[in-house]
């Protein structure tokens, strides 16, 4: 079965779920504030470093495993949620983060369409291997911002 195949479909989105299930439980629960901090990086960057292994057309139960270690590295947001809390007064944090999840899930919407379309042309490997390697680059711009603070 290609990767494209409609029928891994489920098994692949099912792995996307069950690496951020994994890693915000894991990062969340059994590591301290200032471990997540250490953290943020390198999660960071295993959100779009595994994505690039498509670039080898993988099998779905090892797209599958790739794709449950991006999603783990979705719990770097874990360290920045502690810093956002405290640059944001108390009396504005309801809305400070309402704003941030509707500019989170705009954007995220907007790059799911984006690779939506760009899949009717190209190799769905390819669009995935390519929005790998546009989160490891935006992981590395963000370098100084990931790093803990002191």
């Amino acid at each position: 079965t290609q990767i494209g195949a409609p029928e891994a479909a489920g098994l692949l989105f099912a792995a996307v779920a069950a690496g951020m299930l994994a890693g915000n439980l894991i990062v969340g629960r059994l590591v301290r504030p200032a471990g997540r901090e250490r953290l943020a990086r390198p999660l960071a960057l295993a959100l779009g470093l595994p994505l690039l292994g498509f670039a080898l057309n993988p099998a779905p139960r090892y797209a599958a495993v790739l794709l449950v270690v991006s999603g783990f590295g979705v719990a770097y947001q874990l360290a920045l949620a502690r810093r956002f809390v405290e640059a944001v007064p108390e009396t504005q944090r309801g809305q400070a983060f309402g704003l941030l999840l509707t500019g989170t899930m705009t954007l995220q919407g907007l790059a799911a369409a984006a690779g939506g379309a760009l899949g009717e042309v190209a190799a769905p490997a390819l669009v995935v291997t390519l929005a790998g390697a546009a989160s490891a680059v935006a992981a590395l711009m963000s370098w100084r911002t990931l790093s803990p603070t002191p």
